[in-house]
């Protein structure tokens, strides 16, 4: 009684202290813009057809309707961006704050350190004005609550609802934050496929539910839903122009998404900013990587029996997922910050569910931190680089790629 006492009073200090710093984190960060990507999205909506992104134009235009207020306005957005980013950031830390209440003895120190890195990442991201408002906030959302309701078994079948509102605020939802949900479905129905066969199908049941559900609607979204678009494209041009700073809308966004124009070919010069960027990244980064790599290794070692290794390989290759939008698209911003997001997450869900190996590791790796300290002080380092944009990686990146651009590689001309 009396430790259990203890841990709860250790996690509200910690939970006081990351309220304090993300707070402080959003006062530095947060400029109050909110850009034209950010707003046309708003434009979108369900009103038009059943198509892609428009969840979240819908929602607004509810909120309008409701609301004694005209929220079509840029000024109305800008205020309901403060608001919306202010619910995440507290949903975010009711997330780890559930999470390590689950967490038993020392790993609730080291649970602690994962949702620092995690609070960090999103905090700082999704404040800075590349990415606020940005329906990436959702998408995490969305996710994280599928994740407490697989932590705690309790309403489980939510994952498949919540699987289809994923996919509906944006289709790249399934190569970015839906490896969360499924590699935890296919995790716990391994874990009880030995113990309870009906709980072990009711989780394979949910998984392929979920993953049914996400398919169908990203190739709906990806592929058929743009047929109509000539018509409304001109009343939904108008009202990004009332949503965004001077009427500046993103008509990229609106040519790709309502007319469903390729326009893949206009992509190719930030491409190459991609490349120079990810060739910094995975250099100054490599230190990390190394110890990652070491990390999941161990954890696929340490499991015995078929079941279990396929259990940790889907713990550590969840993240590949994201592959595509790599290869394919640009926003590595919003890419690095998916695969932050899946790796701290899956590890502190895990921790959470008490798995006896991750928690075996994250000891084992916590003493050899410990033991080489220089690796603990690199990985403080690059997480004060952030936040995370979106075609540039980070605003050290972006600048540290633009001089070995301009003195070496000439791969690209300097963005402005």
């Amino acid at each position: 009684m009396i430790q259990q006492e203890t841990k709860q009073r250790e996690i509200r200090k910690f939970m006081i202290m990351l309220s304090v710093v993300n707070l402080a984190l959003f006062a530095v960060t947060c400029r109050g813009m909110v850009r034209s990507y950010n707003t046309t999205m708003l434009a979108l909506s369900y009103e038009y057809g059943f198509t892609s992104r428009s969840l979240l134009g819908t929602l607004y235009h509810l909120l309008d309707a409701v609301l004694p207020l005209d929220l079509i306005d840029y000024r109305a957005v800008v205020a309901t961006a403060y608001v919306a980013t202010i619910l995440f950031v507290l949903f975010v830390e009711y997330f780890l704050y559930r999470c390590l209440r689950c967490c038993e003895g020392e790993m609730v120190k080291y649970g602690e350190y994962l949702a620092l890195i995690l609070s960090l990442c999103l905090v700082s991201t999704f404040s800075f004005p590349y990415n606020f408002f940005r329906v990436d906030i959702f998408m995490i959302l969305v996710s994280l609550l599928g994740v407490l309701c697989l932590v705690k078994e309790r309403a489980q079948w939510l994952v498949v609802p919540l699987s289809a509102l994923g996919v509906m605020f944006h289709q790249g939802y399934v190569f970015m934050y839906f490896n969360l949900i499924l590699v935890l479905l296919f995790y716990r129905a391994l874990s009880w496929w030995k113990e309870d066969r009906r709980k072990a199908r009711r989780y394979g049941l949910l998984l392929a539910l979920s993953f049914l559900v996400g398919s169908v609607l990203f190739l709906w979204f990806e592929f058929f839903s743009r047929s109509n678009g000539a018509a409304f494209f001109d009343t939904i041009k108008s009202e990004a122009e009332k949503l965004s700073y001077d009427g500046i809308y993103h008509s990229t966004l609106l040519y790709h998404e309502v007319l469903g124009i390729d326009l893949a070919s206009t992509e190719e010069e930030f491409s190459r900013v991609n490349a120079v960027q990810i060739l910094m990244c995975g250099i100054v980064c490599l230190p990390m990587l190394v110890f990652g790599v070491r990390f999941f290794a161990g954890l696929i070692k340490k499991a015995k029996g078929a079941s279990e290794k396929w259990k940790y390989l889907a713990v550590v290759l969840g993240a590949a997922t994201i592959l595509p939008d790599f290869l394919l698209k640009i926003d590595y911003g919003r890419w690095m910050a998916a695969v932050v997001v899946y790796y701290v997450g899956i590890v502190l869900a895990l921790l959470a569910m008490k798995d006896p190996i991750m928690e075996t590791q994250v000891r084992e790796s916590g003493e050899r931190l410990i033991q080489r300290p220089g690796i603990a002080l690199w990985i403080m380092v690059v997480i004060l680089l952030l936040p995370f944009l979106d075609v540039n990686i980070d605003p050290f990146f972006r600048h540290l790629g633009s001089i070995v651009n301009k003195n070496f590689l000439h791969w690209y001309e300097p963005m402005r």
